[in-house]
């Protein structure tokens, strides 16, 4: 059977390209009760519950900036750097912990913000590259994983970190070669980092920083992993197994994987509500080339696992974040440049999702149509290599081998010796 590489091209793009829809956020149609302009491709998000100030990362340039969930107005803004990798803030103390890159002088710093005004009150440097936030806010400790260097530096603030003269000392951990997706649980001095190559989430003892478990999690897990405080559970964002995967705090084990598509990357919780948002980002991580953004987020009901639903929100939809007192959730959908402002209502219009079964098998019919594409091609190279190959062996068997004269001798010239 012959297969044309046009068609099989055409194939793969068919299968990559299921999301390439049109944008249809629109800030008069209910649940969406707004949409935000402030920056270039947004990322990371993080509320503090107490002011209602949402706080958001952006990629270009590296700005956070603050806005007023009651208001509805951009409060400030500070650029920090080229791009700004996480943000969290501390809803007690209202301090905003910022993770930033500086291309041009090869730097990342983790920056500490005043949560009302914006202002700059403390730099630390940090490894440069993906880094990722996570903070204890009992024992005012920020941890900073970093997949790159393939450690986490745990930040120590002596004396915490409501004051505006701030000191830290920094203690090096290693979990796993490339630790991304971190999260703390400050009730039970328990650190779950989530690396990104080893698919596994360790569960760490902040008392002392020993390994309490190694828990198995679907492929690629992400930044970030969020954790219910009334329930204990934490939830892992695994993008490639396009999966979200619940680990049970108290045994430390795998409760449920939870089939979503495609590719997911942000996910917030509504304690209020007990509702699961993740973000239906569309791109396999560190994918090359032109992407093909997903459009929706994924609803899940927080105690049957269940999946209620999607909703259309924007383009390349990343992270995500929840106010549970105001009822909002705040999408960053990273292609259109916004964020979307949604009411989580149980109203709320979603579009209905496949049964789970379906759904994986799905993903593994998929799966295994692009692994039999690969293979064909491979095949159809190999079998175009060898038979060039074969046309051109009699031609170098016959360069390589001695001519024969007509009476039998080597056309070699005989040798001769020099007269005496």
């Amino acid at each position: 059977m012959r297969i044309k590489i046009p068609a099989v091209l055409a194939l793969l793009f068919a299968l990559n390209g299921f999301s390439l829809l049109p944008q249809t956020a629109d800030a008069a149609t209910f649940p969406i009760l707004g949409t935000l302009h402030a920056g270039n491709r947004p990322e990371a998000m993080a509320v503090d519950t107490q002011t209602h100030m949402l706080y958001i990362a952006y990629e270009s340039p590296g700005q956070v900036v603050g806005f007023n969930g009651l208001s509805g107005l951009v409060s400030w803004h500070n650029t920090l750097g080229d791009v700004a990798t996480d943000v969290q803030v501390d809803s007690e103390t209202h301090r905003v912990f910022v993770a930033a890159i500086t291309y041009q002088q090869r730097k990342s710093v983790l920056a500490v913000l005043d949560g009302a005004t914006g202002t700059l009150i403390y730099t630390v440097p940090i490894p440069t590259g993906d880094d990722a936030i996570a903070l204890d806010t009992q024992r005012h400790i920020v941890y900073v994983s970093n997949p790159d260097a393939g450690n986490v530096t745990a930040f120590t603030f002596a004396g915490g970190w409501a004051g505006n003269t701030l000191q830290t000392q920094a203690t090096q951990l290693h979990f796993g070669p490339h630790p991304q997706g971190i999260v703390v649980n400050s009730n039970t001095a328990r650190l779950y980092v989530a690396d990104t190559s080893t698919h596994v989430v360790t569960v760490v003892d902040e008392t002392n920083n020993k390994t309490l478990a190694t828990i198995p999690v679907g492929e690629t897990p992400l930044q970030p992993l969020q954790i219910n405080q009334k329930t204990g559970n934490i939830y892992v964002v695994c993008s490639t197994s396009q999966e979200v995967d619940v680990i049970d705090g108290k045994t430390n084990r795998v409760i449920q994987r939870i089939p979503v598509s495609p590719y997911p990357e942000g996910l917030a919780v509504n304690t209020a509500t007990g509702r699961i948002y993740v973000a239906d980002e569309g791109d396999r991580e560190n994918s090359q080339g032109p992407h093909d953004s997903g459009m929706t987020i994924t609803v899940i009901n927080g105690q049957s696992f269940a999946p209620l639903g999607t909703l259309q929100v924007g383009q390349a939809p990343d992270g995500v974040a929840a106010d549970p007192a105001l009822h909002r959730i705040y999408v960053a959908t990273e292609n259109s440049n916004a964020v979307v402002e949604i009411s989580d209502s149980t109203d709320m219009p979603l579009q209905g999702v496949a049964p789970i079964n379906e759904v994986q098998a799905a993903h593994a019919a998929i799966q295994l149509l692009q692994a039999a594409i690969v293979v064909t091609f491979l095949l159809m190279l190999a079998t175009f290599v060898g038979a060039t190959l074969g046309a051109l062996s009699p031609r170098w068997r016959a360069r390589g081998s001695p001519q024969k004269l007509p009476d039998g001798e080597p056309s070699r010239p005989q040798q001769h010796s020099l007269p005496q």
